[in-house]
């Protein structure tokens, strides 16, 4: 299209709205991805949003909205005629509904509800039972499930019936009459089956499912470990409920990344984009972590006032202070940050912390060989003294190797508690080197100075 050519969609689009030709518009819209439609709606008042809804196909103006905010979806589909609001709800996923109706006040989610078809209302309520960070809060009720003694050509025929509305169609999931998961056959194997072929005789019985409660992770590592396009989710008796699509997990990765990259930096994660919160939410969400740290800093503090007579007879240690704690801050970040992604990744779990304890061991012992050479000659030429260079040489071979193991092995014993290993990010890591490195320093200055 020319608008696409000459000019941006935003501008497009403002012409076609001025120029006062829905026709125009409409069949523009209809040329734009979801997606594009969700990122341009912003960039419009209200009441050019909700013209640019209203003569958008339902099927894609409701994928747009999933693309929004809870508040921004809520309060579009209230402004909008109610026969379009219906129809675009009528499109809308279940579990997006769900989302939607927890994330706001009851009295607008009875509004939504209101407007939702009948059909769907007992499938939304059932997703809205479930934790948002479970497989059941995250599923689609929108699969195909057949049964086994259904004939390929039966299969077919309900699925012209019921596919349309289906989210994920790649798969076809078998059911025995209690509704248990029997087997799972794709609808490639469907099509080229004969039509008088039963299900039972090509579908896969060793189906891979997540149960209802597991954490949404859980099913991320499933669906990433196997490479599958959906996910199957059953109840504790084997009842298919759900299914989890890849473009769900998706979002899933994105989330649980961002929750660590924010625990890694040392701050709580944000509820909303960074942009979006506000000043009191990023205060509040850093002070926390702020605070714990500088109460555990003030234990080196406390350290090196317990030491200011060996520092009083030998001045020259000061200077290496930071050298020090800063080194191994360094290395027990590396260490941390290399172990707290294998372990998300699923390489490495708590089982394996005698290996991995001897593998930081020796690479802290190998660190510590290269570093405390070179602080060696570092230190006698600032310090001019081979006495205070070679404790600050042993000092860093100790301080690498006991930095290396802390920062592997932390976060697989928090995990055994129960605490997300995330939260042995750089900041706390760095602050406990710092105390037990100049525990050490300390300890070997009074053995090689004799003080």
């Amino acid at each position: 299209m020319k608008y696409l050519v000459n000019g941006s969609l935003k501008q497009a689009i403002h012409e076609l709205l001025a120029s006062g030709n829905d026709q125009n518009l409409m069949e523009f819209l209809h040329e734009l991805q979801p997606f594009d439609i969700a990122t341009l709606l912003p960039e419009f008042e209200e009441p050019e949003q909700l013209k640019i809804l209203s003569l958008t196909e339902p099927e894609i103006a409701a994928e747009s909205l999933e693309h929004l905010n809870h508040d921004d979806q809520y309060r579009l589909l209230d402004h909008l005629p109610e026969h379009i609001a219906r129809d675009i709800l009528a499109r809308m996923s279940d579990d997006a509904v769900a989302d939607l109706v927890l994330a706001i006040h009851p009295r607008q989610a009875q509004e939504i509800l209101r407007r939702v078809p009948k059909e769907d209302l007992a499938g939304i309520r059932l997703l809205m039972t479930y934790p948002d960070d479970s497989a059941g809060g995250i599923m689609s009720l929108d699969y195909i499930a057949v049964r086994e003694d259904w004939s390929v050509s039966r299969v077919i025929n309900h699925f012209r019936k019921v596919g349309s509305k289906a989210t994920v169609t790649n798969y076809v999931y078998v059911v025995d009459p209690q509704g248990r998961l029997a087997g799972v056959t794709s609808l490639k194997e469907v099509l080229l089956s004969d039509p008088n072929t039963l299900v039972s005789d090509i579908m896969y019985t060793k189906v891979v499912s997540v149960p209802v409660d597991a954490h949404q992770e859980e099913a991320a590592k499933l669906l990433s470990r196997y490479d599958f396009v959906a996910l199957p989710v059953t109840e504790d008796d084997g009842r298919l409920v759900g299914v989890i699509a890849v473009d769900d997990i998706l979002d899933v990765i994105e989330e649980e990344d961002t929750e660590d990259i924010h625990k890694l930096g040392g701050s709580q994660p944000l509820d909303e984009p960074y942009m979006n919160s506000s000043l009191f939410e990023l205060v509040r969400k850093r002070m926390g972590w702020l605070l714990m740290l500088f109460i555990a800093e003030g234990l080196t503090g406390n350290i090196l006032k317990s030491y200011e007579d060996v520092l009083a007879q030998v001045v020259a240690l000061t200077f290496f202070i930071p050298l020090l704690t800063d080194t191994g801050g360094n290395s027990g970040s590396q260490a941390s940050t290399m172990v707290i992604r294998a372990m998300a990744l699923g390489e490495v779990t708590f089982k394996d912390v005698a290996k991995i304890l001897w593998k930081e061991l020796r690479i802290g012992a190998m660190l510590g060989l290269i570093m405390g050479t070179a602080g060696f000659i570092f230190s006698w030429v600032i310090g001019g003294s081979q006495t205070v260079a070679l404790t600050v040489s042993v000092t860093l071979m100790f301080i690498l190797m006991l930095s290396s193991t802390l920062g592997a092995v932390l976060p697989l014993i928090g995990t055994k508690f129960g605490v997300d290993p995330a939260v042995f990010s750089a900041p706390l890591i760095t602050t406990i080197v710092d105390a037990t490195g100049l525990l050490v320093y300390f300890a070997v200055a009074s053995r090689i100075l004799n003080l």
